[in-house]
């Protein structure tokens, strides 16, 4: 079985102590803590043997989603929920 696998853009990303911004198309806010893994290199068709080549570190990031956009919208696409701005 694949693992869940979803992306965060850059826009996503705030700092600690930084505010949500939220908005009214999101009623339907959750968060939870997930493992980040920090890509370091550019890369492409990576072999599962070799991702740890390309993989700077590890940390924790706030995981937060618009629950109505990920799981009632778009056909259940994770995407757009999960990459609205400071959703991380």
């Amino acid at each position: 079985e694949e693992p869940i696998i979803f992306n965060k853009l850059p826009r996503c990303i705030r700092g600690p102590g930084d505010d949500l911004q939220l908005n009214d198309i999101v009623p339907n806010l959750d968060f939870e803590v997930e493992l980040a893994i920090v890509i370091g290199k550019t890369c492409r068709y990576v072999a599962a043997e070799d991702a740890p080549k390309v993989v700077a570190g590890y940390t924790v990031a706030h995981d937060v989603s618009a629950r109505n956009w990920q799981l009632k919208r778009n056909g259940s696409q994770w995407f757009i929920g999960k990459t609205f701005e400071s959703f991380a």
